[in-house]
This record gives C-alpha cells, structure tokens and sequence, in this order.
C-alpha cells in the first residue's frame, strides 16, 4: 500500500512539473504535428472578407489556438477561427478574429505595405512548403487590409524586403473582423510530389489592444510563430505544376534642360533612358535576376551590419522591384 501511495505521489509530481514547464519555460515540439485540413473550392471565391460561400460555411475549423503573450499558456480573451481552401491557382485562408468591442476594439497606427510589427492588430500565416523547419513565408494584415510580408530564416534572421503577389480583403463587424487572403501557388516555392502533400505552418494573431499574442499550434513564449520545427502540417493540397513565374519592372527616365547662356543664346538638351529589371522564378531552387540599363539613382545603399556571429551576411536587393 505504502508503495503504491509512493508512485502515485511520484507520478503527480511529475505530471505537476511538465504543466509548470508548459505554462513557464521551454517545451519541446510535439512528436506529432496538429493538421490542419484544406479542402478544394467547388466555386469561384470573391476575395471580399465577408467569407459567405458555401465553400466557406463547409471548410474544418481551427481555433485550438495557444497564448504566447502576455503569459504563457494562459487563457485566451481574443478567439480566433482560420479555415482553409485552394483551387487550380491560389491557397486561400478565412479567418475570424473576434473581439468584443468589435470596431471599437481595433488598434491600427501604420498603414504602409510592410507595416512595423507591435503597433496594429494583425493575423498572420507563415508556409513552410519545402518542409525544412528552418525557413518559412509569411503574410500578414492588419483589420484594414494592408500587406506585410516577409521571409524568416531559423527564427532569427529575416528578410521584410521580400515581396510576393497576393491579395487580401478584410470586413470589420461589431464581434470583430474577417480576413481573406488568396496567395497564389506560383508566389510559392514547392516541388511537385505524388501522393499526399504536406507543408508546415504556423497561424498567428496579435490583438494589439491588450497585446495578446496567439499562434497555433503551440510555441513556447521564448520563439516566435517563425519557429517551424513546431509547425503543424497542412494537409489536402492537390498542388498544380509549379508554373512559370515572370516579374517585369521596366522604367523611363526623362530629363529635358533649357539653357540659356549669358549672350542669350538658347538651347534644348533632352536624354532619355530606358531600363528594367526582370525576375525569373526557374524551379524551386532558382531565381534569374536580370537587369538592363540599371538606374542605380533609384537604389539605396546596403545597411550596415554588425556581425558577431560565425554566419555570412546576404544584403538584399535595395532597388525596388
């Protein structure tokens, strides 16, 4: 009898110390990943934020989300809903964030593309479609609709200059706000298997009014929703031959100089340029950058970088493209 009050009191002290750690301290990912299911749309999608398709009203819900901040684990004030659909050419991603003051609730100061995190709301995906768990994308918005995207490398490193094509609607009710992203497969990255496919991803959402910080699956407080070795798998795709994937940006300069010199005579001095960049996206492995008659004018200089750690550093590209 004695023994068997001793290895239940062994037992529930070390069932007591795992919670504390999962509520405190560092936990490890778990040894099987959460799905979260896509389905294919039978229709047309309007990408208007109002999420009022059938495709929509049929779609598996996640909600099973995990407070990051401001104190681990703890109970969630701000619900939040993701569901997910795709077709031939994008991935689509509906999402309900709800707060109880609905519009009034809502705390927006930046409305640039690729906004400073911390000072709006915001919801964002991050995919990881080659499964590395060392590098994802993200794509994120505030309750107005505005773009930030980014690449994240080891949860440490990242490029904000990284920019893709794709679209994003948001409606604002009295229970909160809808979100409704498209990104289309070609801004994406991925080889082309047979059989069941699989990618990593991470839901997150600030509610920056109490600056509740929620992800799913479940990321210790120390990381960030970059970290993609706790990802959880996204299931369902029937993924389209990656296709060709073009970008142009082609320019025009014009200067026109009348003189006029000190005799009086006059004269007109015109010098057009023309130029562009173009951006080829070969496979899953290979860009082709090509440039002719670069206006160097138009680019900033490298920042300057400290490094102290034993890795390169990859300047981007400072044109805008």
């Amino acid at each position: 009898m004695k023994k068997l009050l001793l290895l239940s009191l062994t037992i529930l002290y070390f069932k007591s110390q795992a919670q504390d750690s999962f509520a405190t301290g560092n936990f490890a990912p778990n040894a099987k990943a959460a799905i979260v299911q896509a389905i294919r749309a039978k229709e047309p999608l309007s990408i208007d934020g109002k999420l009022d398709e059938t495709d929509w009203q049929n779609a598996p819900i996640t909600s099973d989300f995990f407070m990051m901040e401001p104190r681990q684990a703890g109970t969630i004030k701000h619900k939040t809903e993701v569901k997910v659909l795709f077709d031939d050419k994008n991935l689509y991603f509906g999402v309900f964030c709800a707060d109880s003051l609905g519009k009034k609730g809502i705390r927006v100061q930046d409305l640039r593309r690729d906004f400073l995190f911390g000072e709006n709301d915001i919801f964002y995906v991050q995919l990881d479609p080659m499964n590395l768990q060392r590098f994802c994308v993200s794509f994120q918005t505030t309750p107005y609709g505005n773009q930030r995207d980014l690449q994240a490398f080891d949860d440490t490193f990242r490029d904000n200059d990284w920019d893709a094509l794709w679209r994003v609607r948001t409606f604002q009710t009295e229970k909160g706000y809808f979100a409704e992203f498209a990104i289309p497969f070609k801004s994406l990255r991925y080889e082309k298997k047979s059989g069941e496919v699989s990618w990593g991803i991470t839901f997150s959402r600030l509610a920056r009014r109490d600056y509740e910080l929620t992800s799913f699956p479940a990321i210790p407080q120390s990381f960030s929703p970059y970290r993609m070795t706790y990802a959880a798998q996204l299931k369902g795709l029937e993924l389209p031959k990656p296709s060709v994937n073009i970008r142009a940006n082609p320019y025009i300069l014009y200067q026109n100089d009348r003189i006029t010199t000190a005799d009086g005579k006059k004269s007109i001095v015109s010098n057009p340029k023309l130029g562009g960049d173009i951006k080829w996206a070969v496979n899953s492995h290979s860009v082709l950058d090509f440039t002719f008659n670069t206006d160097f004018a138009q680019a900033d200089v490298d920042r300057a970088v400290n490094n102290t750690t034993r890795f390169n550093i990859f300047f981007p590209e400072r044109r805008q493209f």
